[in-house]
């Protein structure tokens, strides 16, 4: 009685012991089958919030019947004056004026060129601006077919004034689509905005069409817009745009005068006679309307 009662704790303990052996192997094995259950599940977690490769964009079209063009000298005219032309540009020197053979719908596209103003004394107002006469010949515009938006009747026009440079010291862009004076529209008067060169007379400039009619100016990185102007241009300045746009295109022209000058505290006085400025690296993106097709880039 007394082995069995001492065998009897030691047959409990052993059995007690198998026991906990037993629960601790499976509790091992249910552990490693959850790790291993927690694995795949976070696998296939990875694999589907894990998108397919996107395949490369598409390149967006060019706008639809657009052509870049890069007008030889043989594609530009002396309107008047003295002015020399090269292939993309011109030189201007003392009172001239330069411009494309060709009218261009620009709806959609744009016109860029370099300038320099540098030198062009205060007081001289070298330009760079479009004009939209009808009724060019095959050969294109010359000074007679002229006119612009100060003029009245048949001698007016849409006039969108780029850049107007009072010497090498300021300039302002000017918008004119209503004929006749008046301060609440863009009429003669014109919609404008002026700034200072801050000692840098020479840049590149950009003016880009919307299909609508809307426009941008970039000049020297600054940014000009419809809201940038005063009056405001707004959506009927934008819709006289593309109609006219449309129907007869705009004439890039391009001149040098004394009389009038923008930015005014820039002053006056200079000698046109030693004015000289250049307009290099032009390029028009659009329709040719009238006139002869220029060479494209």
């Amino acid at each position: 009685m007394l082995w069995r009662q001492r065998q009897v704790p030691r047959r409990n303990a052993l059995r007690e012991v198998g026991v906990r052996a037993t629960a601790h192997g499976l509790t091992r094995i249910l552990a490693e089958a959850m790790m291993a259950v927690a694995a795949l599940a976070a696998a296939a977690a990875a694999y589907i919030k894990t998108p397919a490769p996107t395949p490369a964009p598409t390149p967006a079209p060019a706008s639809s019947g657009l052509t870049s063009y890069c007008p030889k000298s043989s594609d530009l005219i002396v309107a008047y004056g003295s002015a020399t032309l090269v292939n993309r540009g011109w030189t201007i020197s003392a009172g001239g004026a330069a411009a494309t053979k060709a009218s261009f719908n620009l709806l959609g596209g744009s016109v860029e060129f370099d300038v320099s103003f540098a030198k062009v004394p205060v007081g001289v107002n070298a330009n760079v601006y479009t004009i939209s006469p009808s009724g060019l010949a095959s050969t294109g515009f010359t000074q007679q077919t002229y006119c612009d938006g100060q003029g009245t009747g048949s001698s007016w026009c849409l006039e969108f004034d780029w850049i107007e440079s009072n010497g090498n010291c300021g300039g302002a862009s000017t918008l004119h689509t209503v004929a006749g004076p008046g301060s609440n529209a863009c009429t003669a008067w014109g919609c404008s905005a002026s700034y200072y060169y801050n000692s840098q007379p020479s840049f590149h400039m950009k003016i880009s069409y919307g299909t609508d009619g809307s426009f941008t100016i970039t000049r020297n990185g600054n940014v000009i817009t419809a809201s940038t102007l005063s009056p405001t241009a707004g959506s009927s300045d934008f819709a006289t745009i593309k109609s006219i746009m449309s129907s007869v295109g705009s004439v890039v022209y391009s001149s040098q005068w004394v009389g009038w000058v923008p930015v005014s505290s820039c002053g006056g006085g200079g000698s046109l006679s030693s004015a000289v400025f250049t307009v290099s690296n032009l390029k028009v993106t659009g329709k040719v309307v009238q006139g002869p097709t220029p060479t494209k880039c």
